[in-house]
């Protein structure tokens, strides 16, 4: 009779090799690659949009305050290079030509919101923005009185005997001004609507 032999045989390891390895993160490198730009520019349109919508809660905010604060409010936008910067003040009064909105006259303590477009958190993202009117202009100053009345210049209001207008025939687009906020290397716009009798919205 043949002696018998018991055989142990070992479970075979595995696992990858160097080789193996060096391929997969080549690949992950490359699809990181053409991955990075498309997250960037949607990183990139996606703070535009929170510019964009900020642009939107001030204009609703100084026309709504007006009314639960009994003062007359007024929101300036100036054009700086490629973008814009707004400045949101309190009247002393219910009255827009009382208030005194004058440049010289505007006191910093009175000042309720701002926004300043043209700062380096927004140009690095390429954000550009302008006013759109019939005739070239580089200010806005809109006011709202406590009882839904808005008037407007384009022209700084220098005295308090200067006057504002209410004529929406002068303005086309419906007799709303248009705030354009867009990326300067593409994509798409957003328009900021400001009626002077509605409340402001946003389109894209």
């Amino acid at each position: 009779m043949q002696p018998t032999h018991s055989v142990t045989f070992r479970d075979r390891q595995t696992g990858f090799s160097l080789l193996e390895l060096m391929i997969v993160v080549v690949i992950i490198g490359i699809v990181t690659a053409l991955a990075l730009p498309g997250m960037s520019q949607a990183s990139r349109e996606r703070r535009i949009q929170q510019a964009a919508v900020t642009v939107l809660d001030i204009a609703r905010e100084v026309r709504t305050r007006a009314m639960y604060r009994g003062r007359a409010q007024t929101l300036i936008i100036t054009q700086s290079g490629a973008a814009l910067r707004l400045d949101a003040y309190e009247g002393s009064s219910p009255s827009c030509r009382l208030s005194n909105f004058g440049p010289g006259a505007l006191d910093p303590a009175q000042r309720v919101a701002n926004l300043d477009l043209t700062d380096a958190r927004f140009t690095r993202d390429n954000l550009g923005a302008s006013i759109a009117l019939p005739t070239a202009t580089t200010y806005l100053q809109i006011c709202y009185t406590p009882l839904g009345a808005a008037f407007y210049s384009v022209t700084p209001i220098v005295t308090a005997s200067q006057g504002w207008s209410n004529d929406t025939s002068t303005l086309g687009m419906g007799g709303v001004f248009q705030i354009n906020v867009f990326q300067t290397t593409g994509g798409a716009t957003r328009r900021i609507l400001i009626p002077l009798g509605g409340m402001p919205r946003m389109r894209t």
